[in-house]
């Protein structure tokens, strides 16, 4: 059996690390090579310039009724009327729904009849008055016996006011059997049925009044400083169109949120066209002259969809004079009409992606679609 020597081992050895380096150098290129010749990806560009962007802020607001209420009773019994349900218009006043009341109506004729006697017996003790008085004057009647008669008199007059007392209570708990619009404005919920029992304090319909409606919005500090109670702003309601409302400052709360420093700013609009309904989606629009200290003049700003975001950081796809695309972390400012306003990060002037396809990556070429 033939045996190798040390010094013709080590020779072979070294010859075998010298093909593995060889064929790592090799593949290590040709991954290089496949990256470089990888096809351009189809994207659509946009060159960054600068945009004239007006001093103030735009804050996400939500659009309120001007008042709200929720009728109801205080008396306990089956609901055997409903006049009226959601959709409808009515006017203060007006009945919505009636609650049993027999028990009620028995109790006021209770308390009439009690009036009736009361009168009756006031009537009396006044004549027996009268007749004492006329008595001592002839000295056919004792002082007691005035006196008497004078008491009498008056506790009567009492009794009959106590009893025309309680007909008013009993008319007015006859008057809790019809649950009545409080204002006028439209019903926006019906929450009973004929037949459901109602209760104390329970709620049966929610009535709004939309003649004006309501915007509040949470303003961050620094823009609050700058309102004022009465100080005309500009509202984005897109559901309710593309023009802008105008509308003036109701209230500022006092106090701020201590999470987020922000300030609770009612704003009252007109609604005259009824176009404006509760819950819908607005934009604050706070110009330079509400706003203290808001920035303002030209910015570079991008859309929206051009933004890349791996948690709270925001990048932009920037492409090279290469073509290749370069992912670059920016800082953003605010966002108006889908676009965002760039603080660092981009120049006037540099080609960024629009809209990045999910297979693009740092550094491979793209071509304009």
């Amino acid at each position: 059996m033939m045996t190798l020597d040390r010094r013709e081992w080590a020779g072979g050895a070294l010859l075998l690390v010298a093909a593995l380096a060889s064929a790592a150098c090799g593949g290590g290129r040709g991954a290089q090579r496949a990256t470089a010749e990888q096809a351009a990806l189809p994207a659509a560009l946009e060159t960054a310039s600068e945009t004239a962007w007006p001093a103030g802020s735009e804050l996400t607001a939500s659009v309120l009724p001007f008042r709200r209420a929720t009728p109801g009773t205080v008396l306990m019994g089956r609901v055997d009327q409903v006049l009226h349900r959601e959709g409808d218009r009515v006017r203060a006043g007006t009945v919505l729904a009636r609650v049993e009341s027999r028990d009620v109506a028995a109790r006021l004729a209770q308390a009439r009849a009690g009036v009736t006697a009361a009168r009756a017996m006031e009537e009396n003790a006044r004549l027996m008055k009268e007749r004492m008085e006329r008595l001592h004057a002839s000295q056919a009647a004792t002082q007691k016996n005035l006196e008497d008669a004078r008491a009498g008199h008056e506790a009567a007059s009492a009794n009959l006011e106590a009893a025309r007392e309680g007909v008013k209570a009993a008319e007015l708990y006859v008057a809790y059997s019809n649950v009545t619009a409080p204002f006028d404005g439209v019903i926006v919920e019906k929450r009973i049925e004929l037949g459901d029992m109602a209760a104390p304090g329970m709620p049966l319909f929610v009535v709004e009044d939309t003649s004006k409606m309501k915007i509040e919005a949470a303003v961050p500090e620094s823009a609050a400083s700058g309102l004022a109670s009465g100080r005309a702003v500009e509202v984005e309601i897109p559901a309710a169109g593309a023009a802008l409302r105008r509308g003036a400052v109701s209230e500022i709360l006092p106090a701020a949120d201590p999470r987020s420093r922000t300030f609770t700013v009612r704003v009252l609009l007109d609604n005259h066209d009824g176009a404006l309904r509760s819950g819908m989606f607005a934009r604050l629009h706070i110009s330079a002259g509400e706003a203290a200290g808001a920035p303002e003049g030209a910015v570079v700003t991008v859309p929206e969809t051009a933004l890349v975001r791996q948690g709270p950081l925001a990048g932009l796809f920037v492409v090279d004079d290469a073509g290749a695309a370069r992912l670059r972390w920016i800082t953003t400012g605010e966002t108006r009409e889908g676009r965002v306003a760039i603080l660092t990060g981009l120049s006037a002037g540099e080609r960024f992606v629009v809209s990045p396809p999910p297979e693009l990556a740092d550094g491979r070429r793209v071509e304009v679609k």
